[in-house]
């Protein structure tokens, strides 16, 4: 008999295990896209200044580096299968127990659980993909976890926009839950809690706990690491320099542009509406064009597609104070520049999973991770005080600097890999 029909199998066996992490993911983070409305304007209602929200929003980010650091050890105690159902475990009692207090403290600890559910279960569904040794279009089941996280975060809004239709459903189980839990624990919902955003919370508590779905329809197929890990997440830097600097590259585009964006338009003369465009022609460029940039790359070395996307990166800065005054021509550049940030990404996740196997792998991953949050954060810190100081244009300028400053790392000093 000839081979083929089990590699077939197998590769489909792979493609089935991928869609499956790809449709949980998917949920996962449409139920997130939920709470990036909702947290905050009920924040908001609740009297919180801006500050407060963001520190109580930016707790999360603590749960990326207890996350990463501690993965490798997590893996030893448990599956990674287990994990994933215990992170669902501890996410939706996080999200639905908001929907009972307006106790900001409170707020402060379950948003942190949340965040830590949340970023557990993400990290492993990325191990997960990156462990499956598809034969071709790595790249291509990249971009796709990249736009399951893209589409699911633009998909959480438009879900509050239609929730009235879903009312009916939500409606019963919520009150089975304040019914069970006012006679189990004496825990009633706050008086100052509207119930439109209840419903919300639940909607969200729903979606994240509907994720858990596809992750147990593919329990065989999740991978199981050996005890004896050779790369820690410090070695994991050390040996793919190249590619860890490029995530934080993104993580400095990603989330400075959705942070700072709809201010730079507005500064630059753009109503709210138009100004507001700018984010969504970001986003839209991820969720469309991110998938064809990565599946360009299974053709090519991966090394010098990246820095190529880099490079597009860096002129699209350049060329964003002056295409700011033309809507349309703002908006061009933002939908191109979000394709080339969702396809860099996607290429240095696949990168990541070329280059490590095994407990490797997960220590890549956390790294991963951490170079995400780590050039995220600085990102943002870093255009905030540039946008202070330099003016408006701080926002590309910082951009710009952060690329030259990797092309001066990865070109001159270490080999691209």
């Amino acid at each position: 008999m000839s081979p083929a029909p089990t590699a077939r199998r197998s590769e489909l066996a792979n493609w089935t295990a991928g869609l499956l992490v790809v449709g949980g993911n998917f949920l996962q983070s449409t139920s997130v896209g939920i709470n990036a409305v909702v947290l905050p304007t009920t924040l908001q209602s609740y009297g919180a200044s801006p500050a407060l929200i963001g520190a109580i929003l930016a707790i999360e980010f603590v749960s990326v580096f207890a996350v990463s650091l501690g993965l490798t050890r997590l893996l030893r105690v448990a599956s990674l299968y287990s994990w994933v159902l215990l992170a669902a475990a501890i996410r939706l009692p996080a999200i639905a127990l908001l929907a009972y207090t307006t106790d900001l403290p409170w707020w402060f600890l379950l948003v942190l659980l949340h965040g830590f559910g949340n970023i557990l279960a993400g990290t492993l569904l990325q191990i997960w993909l990156n462990s499956i040794p598809f034969t071709r279009a790595r790249g291509l089941s990249m971009a796709m976890f990249g736009t399951s996280i893209s589409l699911g975060l633009a998909c959480g809004p438009l879900i509050l926009q239609g929730l009235h239709l879903v009312v009916d459903l939500i409606e019963p189980i919520m009150a089975t839950t304040d019914a069970w839990l006012a006679g189990r624990l004496g825990l009633l919902p706050d008086a100052g809690i509207a119930a439109e955003t209840r419903i919300q919370l639940y909607a969200s508590a729903l979606l994240s706990t509907l994720s858990v779905v596809p992750i147990m329809l593919g329990r065989f197929f999740a991978p199981r690491f050996e005890r004896s890990a050779q790369t820690s997440v410090r070695g994991a830097v050390a040996r793919a320099p190249a590619v860890m600097f490029a995530v934080a590259i993104c993580g400095v585009s990603i989330l400075g542009l959705q942070s700072f964006i709809t201010v730079y338009g507005i500064s630059n003369g753009l109503d709210i509406g138009n100004a507001a465009l700018l984010l969504t022609a970001f986003m839209l460029g991820s969720i469309l064009l991110e998938m064809p940039v990565a599946w360009l790359s299974d053709f090519f070395d991966r090394r010098y597609v990246m820095i190529a996307l880099i490079l597009l990166s860096l002129a699209a800065a350049v060329y964003l104070p002056i295409a700011i005054y033309d809507a349309w021509s703002a908006r061009a550049l933002l939908f191109a520049w979000g394709g080339v940030i969702g396809g860099l990404y996607s290429i240095c996740l696949a990168m990541t999973a070329e280059r490590f196997t095994g407990e490797d792998l997960v220590a890549a991953n956390a790294a991963f991770s951490i170079m995400d949050a780590a050039g995220g954060m600085l990102g943002i810190l870093a255009i905030g005080m540039a946008m202070q100081w330099l003016g408006v244009d701080g926002l590309p300028y910082v951009i710009m600097f952060a690329s030259v400053l990797y092309f001066s790392f990865a070109l001159t000093r270490y080999q691209v890999r």
